[in-house]
């Protein structure tokens, strides 16, 4: 008689050798789901603030160990005499992430406080975080 192990083993084997003679994937993940605004807003808002942690870590870091002080490093960008779309082009990578951030940290409080969490003002808040960041972005850009 087997014991109860050999004959798991023996199920799980029958079962991946007919997924891979049927051709299916192994784990569907992500990639069987049609992507959302939430659902984009959501890796979104993870990847900004991984990518501004890791900026201000590396900020950090460069000031401990770069040999100037900030506004030499200023001073070097501005003798590049750089095209002035580059500029532009840099502070809105810089500052589109803070403030889309920023934006939906706003909403996910909101959602904290238990308000929001119908479908059309989950996609009315999205669309609303996304045009603030745009709007708030291209006004800061061209302040400074």
């Amino acid at each position: 008689m087997a014991s109860t192990s050999e004959r798991s083993y023996e199920d799980m084997k029958y079962f991946w050798e007919k997924n891979k003679r049927l051709k299916r994937p192994m784990s569907p993940h992500l990639t069987i789901y049609k992507p959302q605004l939430t659902s984009i807003l959501s890796v979104a808002h993870r990847a900004t603030g991984i990518v501004l942690s890791a900026g201000m870590t590396g900020m950090a870091l460069g000031v401990l160990v770069l040999p100037h002080d900030f506004p030499h490093y200023v001073d070097m960008v501005k003798q590049m005499n750089l095209n002035p779309n580059i500029i532009i082009a840099a502070k809105y990578t810089v500052i589109f992430p803070m403030l889309y951030h920023l934006f939906n940290g706003l909403r996910h409080l909101a959602w904290d406080w238990a308000t929001g969490f119908k479908l059309n003002t989950l996609y009315m808040s999205g669309y609303l975080v996304v045009g603030l960041s745009f709007v708030f972005t291209a006004a800061i850009v061209h302040l400074l």
